[in-house]
């Protein structure tokens, strides 16, 4: 199945047309200064909430909700998002599962650091998206919570440097046992947490009523494995090949995603999902051409030397006909969902172009700026700050995490990470 879908993929994207991908929405001069002192106060606003921090021990609700209200606003008047979307975006339920998130976590495991907890968090928020598009409810369940904290913690062991490389693969065979249902022993403290988190997921989801979910995870499991062959330092990888270890990774990944949100998927949802989770790992893989690039991990933006606007073009139009299967899913709201998506991606690319302008022709360049709702000069001077794709809403959400992170009396205590 993974194969059949990454070599489908694969063949969709160098099939898409390398036109320009945007025809409307320009922005004059005079919009995009209006737009950049709207961000200007925006972003004053954010400091001045987190120096508060310092002389308070949490935000009041009412300071809460202030801050929300003033992150729509900006949302709607600097970005265009509309009323619509930000209802969705800024729902009561997707509030809840952030605060219970964050709860159940520090109950789980003290150790955690926030930065732990909120990258866990992002990729719940992934999952409760789907709940909306399969007409699920939007809650946290189990598997949300057991998924979402596997990779922090997987993370953590393979990248830690006292960690020997014979070690990270007698961990990543153990792992791939325990995700069989093999009866694995942990050899440490952090594999007896991820089989903890297994258990969660197999107590939502009986192995013998739900194989599907074991398999996607599984899978994710091979496709990550395999994805260290990125990591060599003498490029010998085709383009090919690279391409599809990129696609089966993202693909891989937002199928489980899937999968541990409903227990059971349709051929045409399931191939759906394969499709949007490889259209967000290849505009990862935009935005990180320079750092993959600089850290030697290959991808097909960051392999050759070649000016990206044809393989961007070629990314952007994959992407439209990936969403195009969204209406396969039958679930709620799913037009407000393709207009969130679209808006979301279209920001991300212009992000990415700014941000990484040696990567381009600056006739490409200054053509894409003319789409974007700040100039790009104005992008990369808040580039330590803020990312125009998502990190605004992330910011908000955040502020919200770390108001439940942080225990009463504590706030001078905790150092706030980025």
């Amino acid at each position: 199945m993974i194969q059949k879908y990454t070599e489908d993929y694969a063949a969709s994207w160098k099939q898409s047309k390398p036109n320009f991908p945007f025809t409307s929405n320009k922005f004059t001069l005079i919009e995009k200064e209006a737009r950049e002192n709207i961000l200007d106060q925006y972003i004053g606003s954010v400091k001045t909430l987190r120096k508060g921090r310092l002389n308070q021990k949490r935000l009041t609700k009412k300071e809460e909700n202030s801050f929300i209200a003033g992150t729509r606003n900006f949302l709607r008047d600097g970005l265009d998002f509309t009323d619509h979307q930000l209802e969705v975006m800024f729902s009561d339920e997707l509030r809840e599962v952030t605060r219970q998130f964050v709860r159940q976590a520090r109950d789980f495991d003290s150790a955690l650091t926030f930065h732990d907890i909120f990258q866990a968090l992002r990729n719940a928020w992934i999952m409760n998206g789907l709940q909306i598009v399969l007409g699920l409810p939007v809650k946290l369940t189990p598997s949300i919570f057991a998924y979402s904290l596997l990779y922090p913690y997987t993370d953590n062991l393979i990248d830690n440097p006292e960690v020997s490389t014979i070690d990270k693969l007698i961990f990543s065979n153990n792992f791939y046992s325990r995700l069989d249902g093999q009866a694995s022993e942990p050899n440490n403290t952090t594999e007896q947490i991820i089989f903890s988190l297994v258990a969660m997921i197999e107590a939502e989801f009986p192995r013998s009523a739900y194989p599907e979910v074991y398999q996607s995870l599984m899978a994710i499991h091979k496709a990550q494995t395999r994805s260290i062959q990125l990591i060599q330092s003498d490029n010998s990888l085709s383009e090919d090949e690279t391409l599809e270890i990129c696609i089966a990774k993202g693909g891989a990944s937002v199928l489980a995603d899937g999968y541990l949100v409903a227990g059971k998927l349709s051929k045409d949802q399931e191939y759906f999902l394969f499709g949007y989770g490889a259209y967000l790992q290849l505009l990862d893989d935009v935005q990180d051409a320079g750092e993959d690039r600089a850290a030697g991990l290959q991808t097909i933006f960051s392999k050759s030397d070649d000016f990206l606007e044809a393989k961007l073009n070629s990314t952007y139009w994959f992407g439209e006909q990936v969403m195009q299967n969204l209406s396969l899913f039958g679930g709620q709201h799913l037009e407000v969902f393709k207009s969130l998506m679209r808006k979301s991606m279209d920001l991300f690319i212009i992000e990415a172009i700014a941000q990484n302008p040696d990567f381009y022709t600056k006739e490409y360049g200054s053509r894409m700026e003319a789409y974007s709702p700040y100039s790009f000069s104005y992008i990369q001077k808040q580039k330590e700050q803020f990312a125009p794709y998502n990190g605004f809403l992330l910011t908000a959400i955040q502020e919200i995490a770390f108001n439940e992170y942080v225990p009463a009396g504590r706030v001078r205590e905790i150092a706030f990470e980025e």
